[in-house]
């Protein structure tokens, strides 16, 4: 099922300009849409294996593997849209591994925006919009002069999305990451992005196929961003019980592993999602 409300599954909120332009800085988060296809399924996850390991090239093998199975599902394929949402999220999570390269984290987000842009103009989806307003968030930092322009895109971009899909999983859990990381000063809000990103984990966790234990595609960088929040607000305890819940459901995640070992270092603040740490063997 394909429609407004996105791809396989399922309201406007106000924020200031001020907020608007500093959402835009921090919102990097994976997001990945259910994906019927095995053959995409697989190799969704095989962009997921390739970004723990911070290996951009295997990524960039990927995504020509998906981008040539869109090519060949004919012009008004579901497939075809599914692959482009696809290979625009394996940008994104490749602009986190090169950030330091600020002309090819452009580069991958510029790819990210337009293939996302190719795909709305074709079909609306609340999905591809979240992922477009983190593609233009992301891409602020590299924009000196368009920064301000991009980071309202993106506030745009993510507002729209949960107007479409107030219940949409993926779309609450992009809400929940803006408020984490827009700054207080701007109208971020760390406890409104908990009860946000706990939402989208309840929404994530009732998405599961009837009867099944196994968490779903995305649910564990929830609780990755509630541990996140958690520790924000000097709630350790619950910081370290959120990220071990994560860590059972996604264990070769590195990114969790990394909040853990910091959670332990004293004084240390959670990572923003949009910088990348340098990797580490676990």
């Amino acid at each position: 099922m394909t429609g407004r409300h996105g791809f396989f599954g399922h309201g406007v909120h106000r924020r200031s300009l001020a907020a608007l332009l500093a959402s835009g800085l921090g919102m990097c988060s994976a997001m990945a849409m259910p994906v019927d296809d095995p053959q995409l399924a697989n190799l969704r996850d095989n962009i997921e294996r390739s970004y723990n390991a911070r290996n951009t090239g295997a990524i960039d093998s990927i995504r020509l593997a998906i981008l040539n199975i869109g090519t060949t599902a004919g012009e008004d394929s579901a497939t075809r849209d599914l692959a482009e949402y696809l290979a625009a999220y394996a940008r994104l999570r490749q602009s986190l591994l090169v950030a330091d390269d600020k002309s090819l984290a452009r580069s991958h987000l510029e790819d990210c925006i337009n293939g996302l842009n190719r795909l709305l103009e074709r079909r609306e989806d609340a999905q591809a919009r979240a992922l477009l307003g983190s593609c233009y968030g992301a891409s602020s930092r590299y924009h000196f002069l368009s920064a301000a322009w991009r980071g309202l895109e993106a506030g745009r971009q993510i507002a729209a999305a949960i107007e479409q899909a107030p219940d949409n999983p993926w779309v609450v859990f992009q809400d929940g990451v803006s408020d984490y990381e827009t700054p207080m000063m701007f109208g971020g809000n760390k406890n409104r992005a908990l009860g946000k990103l706990r939402r989208a984990a309840a929404l994530f966790a009732a998405s599961r196929p009837k009867g099944s234990a196994q968490p779903v595609w995305g649910e564990a960088e929830a609780w990755l961003y509630i541990g996140r929040t958690h520790q924000a607000l000097g709630e350790t305890a619950a910081a370290r019980e959120a990220l071990q819940t994560g860590l059972a459901m996604a264990p070769d995640s590195r990114d969790i592993r990394e909040a853990l070992d910091r959670l332990q270092q004293p004084g240390s603040a959670p990572a923003n999602s949009g910088t990348p740490r340098p990797a580490r063997q676990p």
